[in-house]
């Protein structure tokens, strides 16, 4: 019987050993598991981040170029502004330039209707004078002609 004993001891030292080899094998496929599990969540967060950072970045480029774009279509409305206001200014000063030709020629022509004015009066004098006296040389002529 010494045989049973020393196999039962036998089976038992060998199930023990097998309950720590299971064990040990368990704890080494927990620690592996729970390191995968870590790799892969950090792998997931690293490529999240990339993901973000990207996103992030052709935001901040298609940003970037609507800001270019606004800020270029400001410049071309200030140059056209500034080119329409220059424009409205020339006109501005050319209706001034007329206005005073205008002027100008209105007074000239005021001068010369005046002195038209000036001589027609004098000639219209002239004209009375010598119709009175024309008037007066033909009383006179019936006058002398009546006595003759």
């Amino acid at each position: 019987m010494p045989s049973r004993r020393d196999d039962k001891l036998s089976q038992q030292s060998h199930s023990s050993d097998d309950a720590g080899i299971m064990a040990a094998v368990a704890a080494q496929m927990q620690t592996s598991w729970e390191k995968k599990r870590k790799e892969k969540e950090t792998r997931f967060l690293k490529d999240a981040r990339e993901e973000v950072d990207k996103c992030i970045t052709v935001r901040l480029e298609e940003y970037s170029a609507a800001v270019a774009d606004i800020n270029a279509a400001y410049d071309r409305f200030v140059l056209e502004y500034a080119h329409v206001e220059d424009h409205i200014h020339k006109l501005w000063l050319q209706l001034q330039q007329e206005q005073n030709k205008l002027l100008m020629l209105s007074e000239k022509k005021h001068k010369t209707i005046v002195a038209n004015d000036r001589e027609r009066e004098k000639g219209q004098v002239k004209g009375m004078a010598v119709a009175k006296k024309a008037v007066e040389d033909f009383g006179k002529l019936t006058a002398s002609l009546e006595e003759l």
